[in-house]
């Protein structure tokens, strides 16, 4: 793996790409508000690509100068480093709120998407945005319980407080979040330290109050994307039925429930979202077959 920085508009984003050959394929982490994770866990399921990912704005090792979290500040970035790598087209993976990123990009430039998987993906934006963040709110409840919402809730109170009690305050509210994403939080492993770290409540607010502002029609230009696509959910996911709005916005993507799965498959059913991911690319991707 290599490690570099592109210069965006606005901001220095830090590049990681896990091999020179192969096809490229485009991976966008969740969050907001949260590095990338899915160099260390997503790309070694798929050695034979040239998985590409980076740290969004603002989080870890990547810096915001401008100030801005728009859906067009996070495309800008996109395509600055597809034409700092000399990129025609790639193949686009985005998890939870990097799928969404995904569904804008192939709205918007969908000539340059070989294919598109959308893992776990957040509904929309707007109203889509809102409901995307009651349904992960209403999980989070019922599978923390009346003390574990308490405490969450007490912790997300720290948010609103500068300097080091907002740093302590976003890293005990992505730890509650993390266990969440488990059926049982008990019995959930707690997230890497690392990660934690690169975790910003100034990314996570503002790219939030940006993405709720948003135009739905921001998403029309999806229907006409025609290439390959995969709509992947776990069955135990935090959207519930929800997340029809995105498998109905693809219709003629390949339709994917992963069992023994939620939100983080790599860890919950690697093997089933290993295979999930080859067969797709097996029929997109010659040299898989």
């Amino acid at each position: 793996m290599r490690e570099f920085v592109i210069q965006a508009p606005g901001a220095a984003l830090a590049v990681r790409e896990s091999r020179l050959g192969g096809e490229p394929l485009l991976m966008l982490h969740g969050g907001p508000g949260v590095p990338d994770g899915m160099q260390m866990t997503v790309a070694p399921l798929l050695p034979e690509m040239r998985s590409i990912s980076f740290d969004q704005r603002g989080v870890g090792s990547s810096i915001c100068r401008d100030g801005r979290y728009s859906i067009a500040a996070y495309l800008a970035d996109i395509e600055a480093i597809r034409e700092g790598l000399a990129i025609t087209s790639w193949h686009v993976l985005g998890h939870s709120w990097g799928g969404l990123l995904a569904q804008v990009y192939a709205a918007r430039h969908g000539d340059r998407v070989s294919s598109l998987v959308l893992s776990s993906s957040s509904l929309g934006v707007g109203p889509d945005w809102k409901l995307t963040k009651r349904e992960a709110f209403r999980t989070s409840r019922q599978r923390a319980g009346l003390w574990g919402t308490v405490r969450f809730y007490c912790y997300g109170s720290g948010l609103g407080v500068p300097g080091s009690v907002r740093s302590w305050a976003m890293r005990h509210v992505m730890t509650e979040t993390w266990h969440n994403y488990f059926p049982d939080p008990r019995q959930a492993p707690d997230p890497d330290e690392q990660w934690l770290n690169g975790c910003s409540a100034d990314a996570m607010i503002r790219t939030d109050h940006a993405v709720s502002r948003e135009d739905p029609a921001l998403l029309s230009g999806l229907a006409t994307y025609a290439g390959p696509a995969m709509v992947l959910y776990g069955e135990n996911d935090i959207f519930g039925t929800s997340a029809d709005i995105v498998r109905h916005r693809l219709p003629h993507a390949a339709q994917v429930t992963l069992k023994d799965s939620g939100h983080l498959h790599w860890l919950q059913n690697e093997e089933g979202y290993r295979e999930a991911l080859r067969h797709f690319y097996s029929t997109h991707r010659q040299s898989l077959v």
